[in-house]
């Protein structure tokens, strides 16, 4: 280690900085976590650290657009082929064209990817505010296409 990355402890005992150090990959921490869930240092804050310690209220959010996607998913499916109804999204009507299982495929695995971005970055800002906006719109097209299934909207 350099010279810069250690610490004077007292005037006997020299210490390498633990923070230049990433965690190992197998090793306590990875296994049940560390001590902290935020960052203490006011420095830290304003740098883009990642935190791999996710908690379960992120798991059940990013569970629920998983779960609205394939929502959604499975009820255009329905409507596409009851009622004859159009996939308005452009990109995903051409997976549409090429198939129900493929169209169902790239839609989870769209929303796969997104809900793996939104997981690594759920420390930020604009993340969270992004999922929460996906939530939303899926949530009001879920219940867009439960409203045409009723026939209130024919």
């Amino acid at each position: 280690m350099a010279a810069n990355d250690r610490v004077h402890m007292d005037h006997q005992r020299i210490i390498d900085d633990r923070r230049k150090r990433s965690t190992q990959f197998l090793s306590r921490q990875t296994i049940f976590g560390g001590r902290r869930r935020t960052i203490r240092r006011e420095a830290d804050r304003e740098k883009h650290i990642f935190l791999d310690n996710y908690d379960l209220r992120l798991f059940i959010t990013l569970l629920l657009l998983l779960i609205l996607s394939i929502s959604d998913a499975y009820l255009t499916l329905t409507l596409v082929k009851t009622y004859n109804a159009v996939e308005l999204n452009p990109i995903m009507a051409v997976y549409l064209e090429h198939g129900s299982i493929t169209f169902f495929l790239e839609k989870f695995l769209f929303t796969s990817v997104a809900a793996f971005i939104f997981c690594v970055f759920n420390h930020f800002a604009a993340a969270r505010v992004s999922l929460s906006l996906a939530i939303l719109i899926y949530l009001g097209v879920v219940y867009y296409e439960l409203i045409i299934m009723s026939g209130l909207l024919r």
